[in-house]
């Protein structure tokens, strides 16, 4: 019986426990200033607070909704919130509006710390009229630029950078018309640059077969250099032709002569 009743009173005793960590939730900092108006002068008024629906950084669910505080004496401001600093979705903030007894409304936004007490200078975000205009926490810039390269390791549209290594492109990079030496050309440039450059077809110097008639503007090389051959060895069989005739002329003429002495000496 008493083993039974010493079971129960464990039991019950954590199911206290449990109750008493679930009805805690997550923590509230407190955050703590003193408002005032431009003037100086404490201001006076109330302070509404709303937020959307997130989970915190610890993992606990919060729901949206709102909060109403009025700005006590000498313009002290106290309440409580749940730290939204790290939650999720990124980005998640109050909105706080200032409604003051003067008539002035302002709104601002505010990422709420764990640490606590905070002032309203460690909440605010910025102070401004709408979400464009707020200023990211670090955890929240962190994260967006986490997956991000780095300036120095990614090519640019604009200006001149050296890339190294191999590339290879899925399809053809479009080129403009080139400029310097050592640009690159594209297509239309080339066909442009060749399209009136040896149109035709063509014997090639290593072995090929040509049919039907060759026009010359002029003698071939070697073609030339047997007609220069056959006209040095005419010009030579023309001299002697005109030597052998002088020599077998002066021959005669010297048998003549001879003959012609000997009759007239009547040497027998």
């Amino acid at each position: 019986m008493e083993r039974l009743f010493c079971c129960e009173l464990r039991l019950a005793a954590v199911l206290w426990l449990s109750t008493l960590a679930w009805a805690q939730g997550p923590a509230l900092p407190t955050i703590q200033d003193t408002i005032y108006r431009a003037d100086g002068t404490p201001a006076a008024g109330t302070v509404l607070m709303s937020w959307p629906s997130f989970t915190t950084a610890e993992g606990d669910p919060v729901a949206a909704g709102t909060q109403s505080v009025a700005i006590g004496t000498g313009g002290a401001f106290t309440t409580q919130l749940v730290p939204n600093v790290g939650a999720t979705p990124a980005g998640t903030y109050y909105t706080v509006v200032f409604q003051l007894d003067d008539g002035t409304v302002r709104t601002e936004y505010w990422a709420v710390p764990t640490t606590s007490p905070a002032t309203l200078a460690q909440v605010r975000m910025m102070p401004g009229a709408g979400p464009t205009n707020l200023v990211a926490t670090q955890q929240y810039v962190n994260a967006a630029v986490a997956n991000r390269a780095l300036d120095a390791s990614v090519v640019h549209l604009a200006g001149g950078e050296t890339i190294s290594g191999t590339k290879q492109f899925a399809v053809p990079p479009a080129l403009p018309a080139p400029v310097g030496p050592g640009d690159a050309a594209n297509k239309g440039y080339v066909d442009t640059a060749v399209q009136n450059v040896g149109a035709g077809n063509f014997v090639a110097k290593a072995g090929d077969t040509m049919t039907g008639p060759l026009t010359l503007p002029g003698e071939p090389g070697r073609m030339k250099l047997a007609e220069d051959r056959l006209t040095a060895l005419e010009k030579n069989d023309i001299r002697r032709s005109v030597y052998d005739r002088i020599v077998n002329a002066t021959i005669a003429f010297a048998i003549s002569a001879a003959i012609a002495m000997h009759e007239r000496l009547g040497i027998r």
